[in-house]
């Protein structure tokens, strides 16, 4: 009856395709031929999935073998006979291991490859396939040879001349290929550092008309930053020029963004860098014939049928360059367009640029003066949340020490002492580094004034008229609910004591030089309570120690005589009127406790050493008068008579105004 079914089915199944392996082939009896045994699996197989096509499940990665038992009955023999059959998934034979074959052990090779050879093969190939690509690539293997020569140290300078110049005559006519490839890249720029003024005139001239193209490149821009550096004045004009009407989209441009600043930095005359601002605020065609206009107020002035037109341009231009990000947002060009700008408009219509500005990181900014005011503008409108994240931002950055170092970075952290109310925040993210730093900080030029800014805010005797006018423009900006006063006490207590703590642990350094001494003096002046009289005490304790010196005019003096050091003590000195009416410890109370006489004997006989007991006999510290009148005997006033410097002649009249000096 099964038989039967099989060879009703036969002729409307079609044929399975023989699986192809020795080792996965069905397994028939006897009885059965191959393919009638194949022809039921088939049909079985069928008739199953058409009564239950539920079943019917393809997956694709299985690998794992079916396996089916098929029941045939003989009708003659009564009997039956089980047969399993094994199918494999089509992709577990289409697998096969990398890196292996799919013969048999009869197929392999007995021999081994030559790799030698293959190698040998491989490289000639290479190098036919370089030689098809490159026409003169035989020249530029020569020059990479020579180049090899000529940067090496021990190369001799008449045999580096020698080679320079074979160098350049296999370079020549292919200079314009090179710039732009890596490995010759590197050749064009040896040529400009080492070559004669001769070869690197000429290398310039043979590239000069393409520098444009050269810009956009990422090797051959570093040869365009070689040929502005040591070509001629004329040569640099010829390339600047030759910019004209691609400022903008250069400036834009990852590979030669930077290059465009370094243009207008260093090497542009000021009427070429009117022409490339001018290009920014999208009024080059407009004022082509006003090359003088310094700014962007003065632009939209001299052209009021225009106005409209400029602002919009500029203003999309800023758009495109706040979208580029880093890229452009590092260059002067960038910054002085966008603070232009704000101060046209006066920050407003500015929120939406404000807002993608405090996005970036501060680091950004403090690299050009209109940077870092740009900052201070960004910070001056930002809301409570946006100035902790700044701080954050610059806490994780590292980057206090050099924003307080940096020419113009330091008002960046004026800006942000006179604007964050919550100042707990400010002592834990930026007082730390100022702390961990203060040796450099206070070494430095522009870190001084940060320091300063914390112990005498805002105080012309340390601060430029220009610097105090610039942070109070930020007063009408800033949104602030801590009135100044308050804001600044309380950054002063949180610095104050560290501050004279390191005054007095380290006197000398304070007294090293007269720009240092000046903070010195805004510290002590900040100073209250024990803290500030110990401080004092070591101050005067090296102020009289003999042995210490320090260098003025490259001579070796004492503290005391040193003009700069001198200046800062007497104003020490004369900050003791207001000690006492603080009932604070005096410095003339301090000085003239632990001068010797000795020291003074030493004293008298120095004009700016006179000068300094003057001032502390003109205090109004009496007990510190008293202890200098006790302590000059008559023998000191008799050889104080006999100096004929000023400092004497006035000392003497303060310690006995009816005394006479022997002419």
């Amino acid at each position: 009856m099964t038989m039967k079914r099989t060879s009703s089915t036969k002729n409307s199944i079609k044929k399975k395709p023989k699986i192809q392996s020795t080792e996965d082939s069905i397994d028939y009896t006897k009885s059965l031929t191959s393919e009638d045994a194949e022809t039921v699996e088939s049909g079985f197989q069928e008739l199953d999935i058409a009564e239950n096509p539920g079943k019917l499940k393809i997956e694709k990665t299985k690998t794992k073998a079916i396996k089916k038992t098929v029941t045939i009955t003989d009708t003659e023999n009564n009997s039956s006979k089980k047969i399993v059959t094994k199918t494999e998934n089509k992709n577990k034979l289409s697998k096969k291991t990398k890196g292996k074959s799919n013969t048999t052990n009869e197929d392999k090779p007995t021999e081994k490859p030559n790799w030698k050879e293959f190698k040998k093969e491989k490289q000639e190939l290479r190098l036919k396939r370089k030689t098809q690509k490159c026409p003169f690539y035989e020249a530029v293997v020569k020059a990479k040879q020579l180049w090899e020569s000529v940067r090496r140290d021990d190369c001799p300078k008449e045999k580096k001349e020698t080679l320079l110049n074979e160098l350049f005559k296999f370079s020549k006519s292919h200079l314009e290929t090179m710039v732009f490839s890596h490995d010759t890249a590197r050749i064009v720029q040896w040529m400009l550092k080492l070559g004669t003024p001769e070869i690197r005139s000429q290398v310039i001239n043979e590239l000069i008309k393409h520098v444009p193209k050269m810009l956009l490149s990422k090797y051959a821009c570093l040869c365009v930053k070689n040929m502005l550096k040591k070509g001629d004045a004329e040569q640099r004009k010829i390339i600047i020029n030759s910019l004209k009407g691609k400022i903008y989209s250069f400036t834009l441009h990852t590979n030669s963004a930077k290059i465009m600043d370094l243009i207008y930095t260093t090497y542009a005359t000021q009427e070429q860098q009117n022409a490339m601002m001018h290009e920014l605020y999208g009024a080059s065609s407009i004022l082509c014939d006003s090359p003088n206009v310094l700014s962007f107020t003065e632009v939209l002035k001299n052209s009021p049928n225009t106005k409209d037109i400029i602002l919009a341009k500029t203003k999309d231009h800023i758009r495109k360059f706040v979208l580029k990000q880093k890229t452009s947002m590092q260059t002067t060009l960038v910054h002085n367009l966008i603070y232009e700008y704000i101060l046209y408009t006066g920050g407003k219509d500015c929120d939406e640029l404000f807002t993608s500005l405090k996005e970036f990181p501060i680091e950004l900014f403090y690299t050009s003066k209109s940077g870092c005011h740009l900052a201070m503008y960004i910070i001056w409108s930002a809301n409570s949340k946006e100035k902790k994240a700044i701080l954050k931002q610059i806490k994780t950055t590292a980057s206090t020490r050099d924003l307080a170092t940096s020419e113009y970075g330091y008002l960046i952290l004026l800006a942000l002492f006179d604007s964050v109310d919550d100042t707990v925040l400010v002592k834990k993210t930026i007082i730390p580094e100022i702390l961990k730093n203060m040796d450099t900080i206070a070494t430095d030029e522009y870190g001084r004034r940060v320091i300063l800014s914390l112990v005498a805010w805002r105080d012309s005797s340390y601060f430029h008229p220009r610097d105090i006018e610039l942070l109070k423009k930020g007063e009408s900006i800033k949104e602030c609910k801590k009135d100044d006063n308050v804001r600044v006490k309380e950054l002063l207590n949180a610095v104050s004591d560290h501050f004279l703590q390191h005054v007095q642990d380290n006197p000398n350094f304070w007294l090293s030089n007269g720009s240092i001494a000046m903070v010195l003096l805004g510290i002590l002046k900040s100073g209250s309570g024990d803290k500030l009289k110990d401080a004092m005490t070591s101050v005067a304790n090296y102020l009289i120690d003999p042995n210490n010196k320090v260098e003025d005019k490259d001579v070796k003096v004492p503290v005391y005589e040193h003009s700069g050091l001198h200046m800062v003590l007497r104003k020490i000195i004369g900050h003791d009127k207001i000690l006492v009416k603080n009932n604070e410890t005096t410095f003339s109370e301090i000085l003239s406790s632990v001068i010797t006489a000795d020291t003074l004997e030493s004293w008298i006989q120095c004009n700016r050493a006179c000068f300094l007991l003057i001032a502390i006999l003109e205090s109004d510290v009496q007990l510190a008068v008293e202890n200098i009148k006790s302590s000059i005997s008559t023998t000191m006033i008799n050889l104080l008579k006999k100096q004929k410097f000023s400092g004497a002649k006035i000392l003497v009249t303060k310690l006995n105004p009816e005394a006479s000096v022997e002419n």
